[in-house]
């Protein structure tokens, strides 16, 4: 940033925690610096975030903590990945190139979700055309809707010292043993 970026930002919050100040005399509160910059500094509350769902060809409802909650497992999985994967989007096409890793990492992959649901989501991160690492002790990723995945799997035999890497090819249609 320059120093002219800088002081637009500094400016910027300063007239956050200004606006913040005048609130709360205006109503005749006590002007406490630490809850005063905290609110006037909330994220939360420069945007608002709406999220809809729909089963099958059904209407797009909104989707509020008494729908999410009727949600099964897998089902809140899915609802929170779909954002996850739209906000590493969003921060990547800000970039000016185009030819850089679209890297993404995710522990215990799409844990409790059916496998249907998993061909799905396998399908959004290549539509997004996504990199990625993922780690999963029941998921090998292949579907159909993954062109091309290479696949190391950690084994370890019961009392072994050693941890054994295998290393498989998924074309599209079938696992293969890579040839070591």
């Amino acid at each position: 940033m320059t120093s002219e970026d800088v002081e637009r930002v500094a400016r910027h919050f300063r007239s956050k925690v200004q606006a913040e100040k005048a609130k709360l005399e205006e109503n005749g509160m006590t002007v406490n610096y630490i809850d005063m910059v905290r609110d006037a500094l909330d994220y939360r509350k420069w945007f608002e975030f709406r999220m809809f769902y729909y089963r099958n060809q059904g209407e797009k409802k909104p989707l509020t903590n008494g729908a999410f909650n009727k949600f099964s497992g897998g089902e809140k999985a899915m609802a929170m990945y779909v954002p996850l994967f739209a906000a590493v989007n969003a921060q990547y096409q800000k970039s000016s190139k185009q030819d850089f890793p679209r890297m993404m990492a995710l522990d215990e992959a799409f844990a409790g979700v059916d496998d249907k649901n998993i061909s799905s989501m396998f399908k959004l991160v290549d539509t997004l055309d996504f990199d990625y690492i993922m780690n999963s002790q029941a998921i090998w990723g292949c579907y159909e809707t993954v062109p091309a995945l290479r696949i190391s799997e950690l084994y370890r035999p019961a009392d072994a010292r050693t941890v054994t890497v295998i290393h498989y090819t998924w074309n599209g249609h079938e696992r293969i043993l890579d040839e070591q």
